[in-house]
């Protein structure tokens, strides 16, 4: 009975819409004062959506927006060829670039370093915008597809980006190069939007069967339906601790909750925990250095050290009070023998993770 109760909620709460939007086209989240970010294509507007559920009017943009992400205390979002940043305490804009030379920027993620990584539909492009510098430049020419949803995959050192089209393939940008690779093939029409759950499963929204459909990390195994029956769903976005799907449905001005893996959550689902995340090293195995990435909800003091197998520490990376916010350091294992280490990210008495990597001379 017990079993039966919870799956009936979770499909309650799967298909809970709100009619608030106006062509809601991109969905993102702030891990600071939880709550969701969506743009909506007709009002030219960025609306917000409290941890109770209510919406309400953020920042009036002006003009055809779009892509939405939340990065270093800004809401950034395309508006025709320009990139516009919006203060979260104030809503006050604070950043305006035009991208000369794009077409229609549709999408956007943001990486390491203050970087923002566009997609430009119309111009078959990616660009790579400095958020300090306000300066950018084309980082892939010619996509080939026409390049729609972008996602950031810091461990794996990659971009992935759905496209627009019949038999829409799914590419990957290697971060160290910016070639260009197709990763999937794929049967659906019209793939819009792509976002990674916390076991590393690659979502992707597609108009063609107006459903978002699962691939494995390496798409070696053929695709799964998540949930159908959408309507135009565009830039979704992925709650990695409530393992909630967000959907905006461009077609019917509605927005689709939902959750992934353990339907009896929903009694937790409008208090969205802190999320400290701790990446896999990336190159792994090493020689003699790699990138360590991590993620902090709120400004913390925090200590990453290094251990050998043994649990003897043999290196102190971090020690200090951080803004939140996405940050990478690197490690360099000169002088250390070859074998397994970990390295363990702590803040306060309560966050502990600590992950494994391998030194190869």
């Amino acid at each position: 009975m017990k079993f039966i109760l919870s799956a009936i909620l979770g499909i309650l709460i799967s298909s809970q819409a709100f009619s608030q939007y106006s062509s809601p086209e991109s969905i993102t989240y702030d891990t600071v004062s939880n709550r969701y970010f969506i743009s909506n294509t007709s009002s030219s507007k960025i609306l917000q959506r409290d941890r109770q559920g209510i919406v309400t009017d953020f920042v009036t943009v002006g003009g055809s927006i779009h892509g939405v992400t939340v990065h270093n205390n800004r809401v950034y979002v395309c508006n025709g060829t320009r990139i516009r940043g919006y203060d979260l305490t104030t809503a006050l804009e604070v950043f305006n670039v035009v991208i000369t030379g794009s077409v229609f920027l549709n999408d956007l993620a943001a990486g390491a370093n203050e970087v923002l990584y566009v997609t430009d539909f119309n111009g078959r492009r990616i660009y790579k915008l400095n958020t300090i510098t306000q300066e950018f430049w084309i980082y892939v020419a010619n996509t080939t597809n026409t390049p729609n949803g972008i996602y950031v995959d810091i461990p794996r050192n990659r971009l992935l980006i759905c496209c627009w089209g019949g038999s829409a393939p799914i590419r990957s940008v290697n971060l160290a190069d910016s070639s260009i690779t197709t990763v999937a093939n794929t049967s659906y029409s019209n793939c819009d939007g792509i976002s990674l759950d916390k076991f590393d499963n690659v979502y992707v929204s597609t108009w063609g069967i107006q459903s978002v459909v699962k691939f494995d990390i390496n798409f070696a195994n053929p695709p799964t339906v998540v949930t159908g029956s959408l309507s135009n769903p565009a830039d979704i976005y992925v709650n990695r601790k409530t393992d909630t799907l967000a959907i905006p449905n461009a077609g019917n001005s509605t927005v689709t909750f939902f959750f992934l893996n353990n339907p009896s959550s929903i009694n937790q689902s409008n208090e969205i925990p802190d999320d400290f995340t701790l990446y896999q090293n990336f190159p792994n195995p090493f020689n003699p250095n790699t990138v360590i990435g991590y993620n902090l909800a709120v400004s913390s003091f925090i200590s990453i050290k290094v251990y050998d197998i043994l649990g003897n520490e043999v290196a102190s990376l971090v020690n200090e009070k951080q803004s939140s916010g996405y940050y990478e350091i690197d490690f360099y294992g000169i002088g250390l023998n070859s074998g397994i280490y970990y390295y363990r990210l702590e803040s306060g008495e309560t966050i502990s993770e600590a992950k494994k990597m391998i030194l190869l001379k």
